[in-house]
C-alpha cells in the first residue's frame, strides 16, 4: 500500500538502505560458506571459474535489486515516483563495491578479467544491479505481491543449493548452474537428457510458483513468478564475458544458451502445475460468500 505525507522520507531512506544492507550481508554470507572463492588461482586450467565468480556476484545482485525494486515501488504511488526509488535501490547496492574489490585483491593469475580483478568485479555488481532494476520497472502486473513472493522462494531455494553444497560430496553448482569444474568433473556421471540443472530449477520453479498461486490474479503472473528467478540467473551468466572470445568455456559462452534454456525451461515446467485450475483472487473471495 503506498504511503503519503511525511512517510515519503522515510521510504526513500529505508528501501535503499534495507536493499544494499541485504546485498551486502548476502555476499559476506557467500564469501564464507565458499560460494565466492576469490584467493586463489585462475591460471589456464581454472581461468573459467573466474567467470563463474563474475555471473554469482551479478546473479545475487540481480536478484537482490530486483526483490528491492518490486517491495519499494508498492510503497509509493505514481509512475516517476516509483520509478526513481528502483533506481535509487539498484544504485544503493553499489555500495557493496569496495568490499567485493578487497576480496578480488586476493586474486592471482586472472586473465578473463576486463580492467583487472577489482574492476571486473565492479562491473558484475553494476550489470546485475541494472538487471534487477529493469526487471522490477519491466514488470507491469496490477498486483506484484505474487511475484515479489515466487522471488523470495526463489531466493531461498538459491540459497539452500548453497548450503546443501556445502555438505555434499558433490558440490551443487553455484546459483543451480554448473561451473567449469562441476562439468568436467561430474557431469559425465549425470547423464541422461534431464540434467542437474533443470531437475534443481524445476523444484525452485515450482515451491516459487505455488508461493504466488494464493495472490495471483492469472496464470501469467503464476508462470512469470515460477520462471523469474530462473531468467534472471540465465542473463548473469551471459553478462559474464571475458575481455576477448574464448570459446571453450561452456558454461557462458558456445553452450549458454543450451544452459539458461535448461534452467528456465526446467523452471517453467515446475511451474506448470501451480497455474492449472488457478481461481483469481475475487472468485475465491465469491464464492466464499458474505
Amino acid at each position: 500500500m503506498p504511503v503519503s505525507g511525511k512517510s515519503h522520507a522515510f521510504v526513500w531512506t529505508l528501501a535503499p538502505t534495507g536493499a544494499a544492507v541485504v546485498l551486502l550481508a548476502q555476499l559476506i554470507a557467500a564469501s564464507r560458506i565458499g560460494l565466492l572463492p576469490f584467493d586463489r588461482s585462475f591460471a589456464a586450467g581454472a581461468d573459467g571459474e573466474w567467470l563463474t565468480l563474475m555471473a554469482t556476484v551479478t546473479g545475487l545482485a540481480a536478484i537482490t535489486s530486483t526483490l528491492g525494486g518490486l517491495v519499494a515501488s508498492r510503497l509509493l504511488s505514481g509512475t516517476p515516483a516509483r520509478l526513481g526509488l528502483v533506481m535509487l535501490v539498484a544504485a544503493a547496492g553499489l555500495s557493496s563495491a569496495p568490499y567485493l574489490r578487497r576480496l578480488a585483491a586476493d586474486a592471482h593469475d586472472v586473465s578473463l578479467a576486463i580492467g583487472g580483478p577489482a574492476n571486473s568485479v565492479t562491473v558484475a555488481l553494476a550489470i546485475g544491479l541494472a538487471l534487477g532494476a529493469v526487471t522490477a520497472t519491466a514488470i507491469r502486473l496490477p498486483d506484484r505481491r505474487p511475484v515479489t513472493a515466487g522471488l523470495l522462494v526463489t531466493a531461498a531455494g538459491i540459497w539452500a543449493l548453497a548450503a546443501a553444497s556445502t555438505h555434499l560430496a558433490v558440490a551443487v553448482p553455484p546459483l543451480g548452474l554448473p561451473t567449469d569444474q562441476f562439468r568436467t568433473q561430474h557431469m559425465a556421471h549425470l547423464g541422461g537428457w534431464f540434467p542437474l540443472p533443470a531437475a534443481l530449477w524445476m523444484l525452485i520453479g515450482a515451491a516459487s510458483a505455488f508461493a504466488a498461486r494464493s495472490r495471483a490474479a492469472s496464470r501469467s503472473a503464476v508462470l512469470i513468478s515460477g520462471v523469474l528467478g530462473a531468467f534472471l540467473v540465465s542473463l548473469s551468466y551471459f553478462t559474464a564475458w571475458p575481455s576477448e572470445p574464448y570459446g571453450d568455456h561452456i558454461t557462458v559462452q558456445s553452450q549458454g544458451l543450451a544452459y539458461a534454456t535448461m534452467l528456465v525451461g526446467g523452471a517453467l515446467f515446475g511451474s506448470v502445475p501451480a497455474s492449472v485450475g488457478l481461481t483469481p483472487p475475487e472468485s475465491r473471495a465469491a464464492q466464499a460468500g458474505p
